[in-house]
């Protein structure tokens, strides 16, 4: 068995993601020297998982995520609307399609909301697990998401990770991809 690790996260408002057939797509936005990116992380067979690339994006919340077979896209609001479709296929690589800024458009919580699922969703517990779709059919991909608590004497701490699993058709463990890992104190009054 195998374990990879991406660089934890810290959490600001990062980690919301998305899937299609053989990679994840996620947005880092918090406290990083290289500030906000999106990261591709591909899984297929004869490599399993690994790391894509990133692309470099201005800072925004994100409220719109969406992955299809050759691209991502990525939008919200940080002081102005901004948008990227980010080309994740061909000879290029991972490259900006689009990128359009649109200070006139406004948030509106009705036609702009939920956010996308994230890797850390506030106020949640539990492990979550998801099937992933792939073109390898000697192995399986599961998106584990745990969230968890534990009480200290200064108030809650909240942990949260992310991982990627590549298991045999069995389901039998063979590669762990930690993802993204967060803990936080919340303060008691």
């Amino acid at each position: 068995m195998a374990f990879v690790f991406c660089v934890p996260s810290h959490a600001d408002d990062d980690g919301y993601y998305c899937a299609s057939k053989g990679y994840l797509a996620f947005d880092l936005n918090g406290d990083y020297p290289k500030g906000h990116f999106l990261r591709i992380v591909r899984f297929e067979p004869k490599r399993g998982i690994y790391v894509a690339g990133e692309v470099p994006l201005q800072s925004f919340r994100v409220h719109r995520i969406a992955c299809s077979q050759g691209s991502v896209e990525i939008s919200g609001w940080g002081s102005i609307f901004e948008k990227y479709v980010i080309g994740i296929s061909g000879p290029q690589g991972m490259r900006i399609l689009d990128h359009t800024e649109d200070p006139a458009r406004k948030f509106d919580p009705v036609k702009d909301s939920p956010d996308p699922p994230d890797f850390s969703p506030y106020g949640q517990s539990g492990e979550q697990i998801l099937q992933l779709e792939s073109l390898d059919t000697d192995h399986k991909y599961q998106l584990h998401l745990r969230h968890w608590e534990a009480r200290v004497r200064d108030g809650i701490e909240h942990f949260s990770k992310a991982e990627l699993v590549e298991t045999d058709l069995r389901g039998n463990p063979k590669q762990h991809f930690l993802l993204y890992a967060d803990h936080y104190l919340e303060s008691g009054d």
